[in-house]
């Protein structure tokens, strides 16, 4: 008989570990991104969404203040500012340098849209799926129509 009641007890264990682990995929990502990329993202962000059933907390500033909340290692998990700023990031070791991807061009040199995972990420993976989604296809087209260029 005990051998029994071990036995219940370790199926539903493994029912309630199954219950729980269904809902561990969705997360919540923060997102700070250069005001310049509002409107994209506005436009990028439900489709995201959707497809990963992630949830992106977006907050907006000026890329200088981006590059300094990034440094200053506030919990962010994925940031979109200049190409400068990124590089810069990148070098102190507060941008992920492997995970730094341009995702659009504007109409002068110097703005090179670059997205990336800080070093503070909390959910690298979800914030790599971010990265992928911005520089693909779908999201190319999006930034093409508000007039950027993508590579």
């Amino acid at each position: 008989m005990p051998k029994n009641v071990v036995r219940l007890y370790a199926v539903v264990l493994a029912l309630l570990a199954g219950l729980s682990t269904g809902t561990a995929g969705a997360v919540e990502l923060k997102v700070l991104s250069t005001e310049a990329m509002r409107p994209t993202l506005e436009e990028l962000a439900p489709a995201f969404e959707a497809a990963s059933k992630n949830k992106l907390v977006i907050a907006y500033a000026t890329d200088a203040d981006v590059e300094k909340k990034v440094a200053s290692d506030e919990t962010i998990d994925v940031a979109i500012l200049t190409k400068p700023g990124a590089d810069k990031l990148v070098k102190n070791a507060k941008m992920v340098g492997g995970t730094a991807e341009v995702v659009a061009k504007g109409s002068s040199p110097d703005l090179i849209y670059v997205v990336g995972s800080s070093f503070a990420c909390e959910k690298p993976l979800a914030a790599k799926a971010l990265i992928d989604f911005l520089t693909g296809p779908a999201a190319k087209k999006v930034f093409q129509a508000k007039g950027l260029q993508t590579s």
